[in-house]
């Protein structure tokens, strides 16, 4: 998880208080809806993505797998072999209530963890929203890769740094949304030195150093881009 080097009193408590705790925990699809521009259509386009090019006997899973959507999705697509991890305990908690109910043996495929999970090998990794908030990137993608098979998919969102006039936009979109002017920025402060935005640049060069032969952006609204990478 990142840590803020010039506030380390703002650490993973901020995190946990902002999208980790309880509260978050049981409303995230209506928090990920009010901040995320495209939050369903990544989900969607994520799934047929993997629908179209990974067996319904192949692995994959879902990193900061929040309450599950995208793997309780990916189960009603026919997928079994499917497993989670996310940093929040509280977030897991309300995954495993809502996966449960479609497989009771489903919370035992759910992580907690800071880092990726060991000697597991995966046709397909899913990384939407949340390796902004992991200071050690080229570690955690490292993991990522060599857990990989080859040809294996790699599908990532990032938040990304973005001009004046695109965050204009993006604080219209969640105006739109139903937020306040007060609420908008008090996000913004609970977020400073915890999620870390690069540029689109600096993420294709990161994914290019990880080892990744072919990077596309599939999917880009308001300085939130979608990458598909494939190991080769």
């Amino acid at each position: 998880m990142h840590r803020n080097k010039e506030d380390p009193e703002k650490n993973s408590n901020d995190v946990a208080d902002w999208i980790f705790g309880a509260e978050i925990a049981n409303r995230f699809t209506d928090e990920a809806e009010k901040h995320i521009p495209d939050y369903w259509k990544v989900i969607e386009l994520t799934i047929n993505i993997l629908k179209d090019n990974v067996t319904k006997d192949g692995y994959i899973i879902d990193v900061g797998c929040a309450s599950g959507n995208t793997l309780l999705y990916l189960y009603k697509q026919g997928f079994k072999n499917l497993f989670g991890i996310d940093y929040s305990q509280e977030m897991l908690k309300v995954a495993g209530k809502n996966l449960s109910k479609v497989d009771k043996d489903f919370p035992s495929r759910l992580f907690q963890s800071e880092t990726f999970v060991q000697n597991m090998t995966f046709n397909a990794i899913i990384c939407n929203w949340t390796l902004h908030f992991i200071q050690e990137r080229q570690e955690y993608l490292k993991g990522i890769f060599d857990s990989l098979i080859s040809k294996g998919l790699f599908i990532l969102t990032e938040k990304t740094l973005q001009s004046q006039i695109i965050e204009n936009q993006y604080i219209l979109f969640k105006q739109d949304k139903g937020l306040t002017n007060e609420e908008i920025k008090r996000k913004k402060q609970q977020l400073e030195g915890i999620l870390v935005p690069l540029s689109v640049k600096q993420n294709l060069e990161l994914l290019a150093k990880t080892g990744f032969s072919q990077i596309e952006i599939i999917n880009a609204r308001l300085g939130f881009v979608t990458f598909l990478c494939i190991k080769s």
